[in-house]
């Protein structure tokens, strides 16, 4: 069984907000919840809220898949 083929980098960041964007793009970047939220002037729990809602759209289960779909 061959592994699935990487998907090409920025694909499905159209299926995002504005925001998601922003903070995938963050998070892909190595930030935490917490560097994001400040960043943003957000609380971390609406940063986690978003993050969930990132992996869900993207169909990616961590933060190492984020980055890889996204760079």
């Amino acid at each position: 069984m061959r592994p699935s083929p990487s998907p090409a980098p920025g694909a499905g960041l159209d299926r995002l907000t504005p925001q998601q964007r922003q903070i995938a793009l963050m998070v892909a970047e190595g930030a935490t919840n917490r560097e994001v939220a400040a960043r943003l002037y957000l609380s971390p729990r609406t940063v986690e809220h978003h993050l969930r809602n990132i992996f869900t759209r993207l169909e990616v289960g961590s933060r190492v898949e984020l980055a890889r779909h996204v760079t």
